[in-house]
């Protein structure tokens, strides 16, 4: 284990990342930095082109252990937010049943054909649309309707209570866990159990989620079958989404949007960071990285809703997004490691700044400079959206570390010109000046 090198940090280097201040590591006798190279050595990436230059895979990880003959990496739980730099507010733990839905519906806005994409389940000359039927184009049956209902026990262990909410790849439950303490337990079926494609995918989920531990992704403990359906069974994440602190914002403001202070918008992508490098080093690629999937609890951040996760180099799985925050070259080159930390680059802009038209007018690009006071004021963060999305992967942030440090510079910045004091931080790039040193014999 070694020291963050970082000035006035006193924090410990694991996984890569400090565990206090949660920035990346850097060896302060290196003349130049990699650029992030450590991260790309995965296998080849659909559309993409690995680096000759990565170092093998033995000298990516240097807190990389060994048991049984297996590899893992230690992970370690961060206990605030903010890099050392920003006072994040905390959220209070919810009551778990105030969370169960009383009238659990998918919205007909909402529900399409889990096949083709086409709509289904729309109502028509008055009357209310079907929950569960065939689509129209395709002919794949559908089903918005849960299948399991307060007091069901799945398993033989977990009760359920009720409905939490609903997503692109199934129902969320809430439940009690009899075998534990009656401890509360999500459980996360399938929206349509009757399409093929879901399961697989909802089968995959539970693959790779069985191979994630970080502190900050939800940990998946059971998957358990109930009338021909399976469901992964994950821990309870008492806390508040990211789009629901932007929509409360917005609620008091009067219904105007108010984004996030910029200072707190970073340090909510800065804890976020280790958590998706950590994915890349294990081959995986989140995918679906947006303000509904990422969760503050009293002290941290988790992500949530692992369905879109994707083994690096996969080319048969289908690939889950969401407009507005998936990269552009998804749909002909798949995604890769630049194409995730798009997604970052444009949760951060959502964040800090009334970002109108970013999943229709400016899907994938941002909003003039000059028409956002933020970019005007912050140039470094402008810069640093531009390169997080530019139209090129080849020309994004190719590593998870590399975006932190870039993003931590820009936090120095923005903490600077609000407190009217500096915020020096050792350089990564440049060792002192020892030319006027007087303590050897050929000084």
């Amino acid at each position: 284990m070694t020291t963050c090198a970082r000035s006035g940090c006193t924090g410990a280097i694991e996984d890569g990342f400090c565990d206090l201040c949660g920035l990346a590591s850097f060896d302060e006798d290196a003349p130049a930095r990699d650029g992030g190279a450590a991260q790309q050595a995965q296998p080849a990436t659909v559309g993409r082109t690995r680096r000759s230059d990565d170092p093998p895979a033995a000298q990516r990880s240097p807190t990389t252990q060994r048991w049984g003959g297996s590899a893992r990496t230690r992970t370690t739980s961060r206990p605030h937010l903010g890099a050392g730099l920003v006072d994040v507010p905390a959220v209070p733990r919810p009551d778990p049943l105030r969370a169960v839905m009383v009238d659990p519906q998918v919205a007909e806005q909402r529900r399409f054909c889990g096949r083709c994409g086409s709509p289904v389940g729309r109502g028509r000359d008055g009357a209310p649309g079907r929950t569960e039927g065939f689509c129209r184009r395709c002919g794949a049956q559908f089903s918005f309707t849960p299948k399991l209902r307060a007091g069901d026990v799945v398993a033989e262990q977990y009760e359920v209570v009720g409905c939490l909410a609903h997503g692109g790849l199934g129902w969320i439950y809430l439940a009690r866990d009899r075998n534990v303490a009656d401890r509360w337990v999500v459980l996360k079926g399938l929206l349509n159990a009757a399409d093929e494609e879901a399961m697989a995918a909802a089968l995959a989920e539970r693959l790779f989620l069985a191979e994630v531990e970080h502190p900050n992704i939800v940990k998946i403990i059971n998957f358990v079958e109930r009338d021909g359906s399976g469901y992964i069974v994950m821990e309870y994440v008492g806390g508040v989404s990211l789009k629901a602190l932007l929509a409360a914002r917005r609620e008091a403001s009067g219904g105007v949007p108010d984004p996030l202070p910029v200072a707190q918008a970073i340090a909510y992508v800065l804890e976020i960071l280790p958590a998706l490098g950590y994915l890349h080093r294990s081959g995986l690629l989140f995918c679906d990285l947006k303000l509904d999937n990422v969760i503050q609890t009293q002290d941290s951040l988790k992500l949530i809703d692992l369905g879109g996760v994707y083994r690096i180099g996969d080319t048969l799985s289908p690939v889950y997004g969401t407009a507005g925050y998936q990269a552009p070259e998804i749909d002909h080159a798949g995604p890769s490691i630049a194409s995730d930390l798009f997604t970052v680059a444009r949760t951060l802009a959502v964040l800090c700044i009334d970002f109108d038209g970013f999943q229709s007018t400016h899907r994938h690009t941002l909003a003039p400079r000059h028409e956002v006071a933020l970019f005007e004021r912050y140039d470094s963060l402008y810069r640093l959206l531009c390169k997080g999305t530019a139209p090129n992967p080849d020309d994004r942030f190719q590593s998870a570390q590399e975006m932190a440090d870039q993003l931590y510079g820009v936090l120095r910045e923005v903490v600077a010109d609000e407190t009217g004091a500096p915020v020096p931080a050792r350089s990564t790039l440049f060792t002192a000046d020892f030319r006027g040193r007087q303590d050897g014999p050929d000084a």
